[in-house]
């Protein structure tokens, strides 16, 4: 009895029971008068991981621990998503590619790694395309660019906007269940932790001007060759939205790439099989040549 009263009175003394910390903290990087949220843990060679359409930084927490083990890694919301800045236009892919080496210069980040999936892989590529001083090497996972998602047709016509516009509202509601906080794995601040995507009008008119904008169908055969980095390709096997015929084709078109397939994995491996993903990247930054002391 004497031991109960003990602990009743440790717990009512110690004040309110509080979540463990958080391993990581948000911070925020300023691009040409956006504010985009963003996390880095780790030290070694700079990596920069670049989200999906729908989605956030959050989407790379299963191996965003793992990868910075051996390496600096960046992740931020790109804008229009997560807990970024999220402008009416701007959403074309080479336009989306200045953001982010808006992004490396703000962050004092020169040869990078980028790591980019669905979306954000095609706009990793177009970086290298237009800036390949500042790309070390190329992850692409599971990348938009080779043309356009199933059901997402390159046409303008109304039958097309009704599917657009759909495609927008789907991904809105989305946010519901996909949130973009994790307490247990950011910390942030008590206004940015009550955001709810789909609350939020500007993050519809953002999700429905990615889909007018932005080219899926950015990585013609010419850009693809044009590509001149090491590049890795990762394809989940049973990817229904980008089909794995698409990955063999950027592997057997870019030079210096490979092609590797993950077993029992769908379109977002790095959420789905995290440490295989990880693992992968992993190896493939171990075998890239060091960088030039003149960098």
């Amino acid at each position: 009895m004497a031991g109960a009263l003990a602990i009743a009175l440790t717990l009512l003394t110690s004040g309110p029971l509080r979540p463990p910390h958080a391993a990581h903290t948000a911070g925020r990087l300023s691009v040409d008068g956006l504010a985009l949220r963003s996390v880095r843990g780790g030290h070694g060679h700079p990596v920069v991981l670049l989200h999906g359409y729908g989605e956030s930084l959050i989407a790379w927490r299963g191996v965003f621990d793992l990868l910075s083990r051996d390496a600096d890694v960046l992740a931020f919301d790109l804008p229009g998503f997560g807990l970024s800045s999220k402008p009416a236009h701007g959403y074309s892919t080479e336009g989306m590619a200045r953001w982010v080496i808006g992004v490396l210069d703000t962050a004092s980040l020169d040869r990078v790694v980028l790591v980019g999936h669905s979306m954000g892989g095609a706009i990793a590529a177009a970086v290298a395309l237009l800036a390949p001083q500042r790309v070390r090497a190329l992850v692409l996972i599971d990348p938009a660019g080779v043309a356009p998602p199933r059901g997402l047709g390159a046409t303008r016509d109304t039958a097309q906007s009704v599917v657009r516009a759909s495609v927008a509202e789907y991904e809105a509601q989305r946010s519901r269940f996909a949130s973009p906080h994790d307490p247990a794995w950011l910390m942030e601040d008590a206004a940015a932790a009550r955001y709810l995507p789909a609350a939020d009008s500007s993050y519809r008119t953002a999700l429905s001007s990615v889909l007018q904008e932005f080219d899926f169908a950015y990585l013609t055969g010419m850009r693809m060759q044009s590509l001149r980095v090491p590049t890795l390709v990762i394809w989940g096997e049973y990817d229904p939205v980008l089909p794995l015929s698409d990955g063999r084709l950027l592997a057997a078109s870019i030079p210096s790439a490979t092609l590797k397939v993950i077993e029992r994995s769908w379109h977002r491996p790095h959420e789905e099989r995290p440490a295989e993903t990880a693992a992968v990247i992993t190896a493939f930054l171990a075998r890239l040549p060091p960088v030039s002391r003149s960098h």
